[in-house]
């Protein structure tokens, strides 16, 4: 009874756990996996051999397996498929398969898969863009210059003033449309837009494809390039990283117009005003 008390000499607990840490060692069926290269080159776990990869290779077995790695985790490159390509902007997922850069403010940006595989679903999807980034620029510049000077010039000419509540540009999530009822502004526009997309549909009848569709060959000023292909680039690509903070910019002024209940001109004056103008009013608020 009073032997299973007995102590043990410090000899035989050493003995006992080296046989047990040099049979971890040696046994081969327990894998070591080190994703975070916590081992040293010469650890001895390492030139055993017993270090595995978390994902196995690409061979012939796993050859339709893809293996991608956006955050570079994996220490040996040759674990990973070279065939996929990642999107420049999205590092996490795949490029689309139409979307090589060739095209510009081409970014391998389209997780929604808008453009799908079909260069027919592309140049509808471009022209969409296009269409909307140009009319965000003259929108948000014609926003700022309406609430600068719209007030003055109808006074100037006797006429009311059409702008909603706060001095703010009439939209549809503040006051709504109601100060601009003129209906033959609304004709005009109307016509004026039906008439350039019905010269669009015709081109396209006459199957006058084109990776282009915002080329309409208006360039009075011949800032575009015609004979330079590179300068034609750049400045194609310009105008749809500018087309696509007008987008941003409009919403924007939307927004901060109908939950600030203020003109956008007076929300940030500096940018808008006289600099003396502006810091009266920012030391007045």
């Amino acid at each position: 009874m009073t032997a299973g008390f007995a102590p043990v000499s410090n000899k035989l607990i050493r003995t006992a756990l080296n046989a047990d840490v040099s049979s971890d060692v040696v046994t081969s069926d327990k894998p070591i996996f080190d994703p975070l290269g916590l081992y040293p080159a010469d650890a001895r776990e390492r030139q055993m051999g017993l270090i595995r990869p978390l994902e196995v290779g690409i061979d012939s077995n796993t050859a339709s397996r893809e293996v991608m790695d956006p955050l570079g985790i994996y220490s040996d490159p040759l674990q990973l498929s070279t065939s996929v390509d990642m999107s420049s902007s999205l590092p996490f997922l795949p490029r689309p398969s139409l979307l090589d850069g060739s095209l510009p403010g081409d970014r391998g940006f389209d997780p929604f898969n808008f453009a799908q595989s079909n260069i027919d679903s592309l140049q509808w999807q471009r022209r969409a863009e296009i269409k909307h980034g140009r009319l965000a620029m003259l929108a948000t510049t014609g926003w700022v210059f309406a609430e600068l000077f719209h007030k003055d010039i109808a006074q100037a000419f006797n006429q009311p003033v059409m702008l909603a509540s706060y001095g703010r540009v009439p939209s549809i999530l503040n006051d709504g449309l109601v100060h601009a009822n003129n209906p033959f502004f609304w004709i005009g526009v109307l016509a004026i837009l039906s008439g350039l997309e019905m010269s669009e549909v015709q081109r396209e009848n006459n199957k006058e494809c084109r990776l282009n569709p915002g080329d309409w060959n208006f360039d009075p000023l011949n800032l575009g390039g015609k004979d330079d292909e590179k300068k034609r680039f750049y400045m194609e690509e310009a105008e749809l990283f500018n087309g696509r903070l007008g987008m941003m910019a409009i919403t924007g002024f939307a927004i901060q117009e109908w939950f600030l209940n203020s003109a956008v001109v007076d929300q940030v004056p500096i940018f808008f005003k006289p600099i003396n103008v502006a810091l009266e009013q920012l030391m007045n608020a």
